[in-house]
């Protein structure tokens, strides 16, 4: 009986190894340009453009934006199976101090968050960042922002 056991765990480890090389091979043989695409830039035009003048009122208050940021990197899921809600949702910018602490999150909102499910989506992470205690601000996007105006609405929502 011991033999056979033995034999078996051989058997079973010289497949594993097998499977292995193939799985790694059939990776190699995988030409990738015909899955994905690359992206050029990280923000849409309208997102650099609210970018660069936040940038101007970050450098002045000492502070740092990270544009993109998944939610899964502001929070932490107490239980595996609640990631799925959270794992493929970024916020626009997140204002942090020098240290990287969070200090605020901000989406800009363009026509895009009219739609149902957009709306769905919104309405989660609203109700996700009050129960947690973590500042959110929705901007409207607009062709043209007054600097002043949005320095303050950041510095109230600090």
């Amino acid at each position: 009986m011991l033999i056979i056991g033995i034999m078996l765990c051989i058997i079973a480890l010289i497949l594993e190894i097998y499977l292995s090389k193939t799985k790694n091979n059939n990776l190699q043989n995988i030409n990738y340009n015909e899955r994905y695409s690359k992206k050029e830039y990280l923000l849409t035009q309208t997102e650099l453009k609210f970018y660069r003048l936040l940038k101007q009122i970050t450098d002045e208050l000492n502070l740092v934006i990270c544009p993109q940021v998944t939610l899964y990197q502001i929070v932490t899921n107490k239980n595996y199976k609640y990631f799925s809600k959270i794992q493929n949702k970024s916020i626009d910018f997140v204002i942090a101090e020098e240290n990287l602490k969070i200090k605020l999150c901000i989406e800009l909102d363009d026509y895009t968050h009219k739609r149902n499910k957009r709306i769905k989506r919104d309405e989660f992470i609203n109700k996700l960042f009050s129960d947690l205690n973590i500042k959110l601000t929705r901007i409207p996007v607009q062709n043209f922002y007054n600097l002043e105006e949005l320095k303050n609405t950041i510095k109230e929502s600090l």
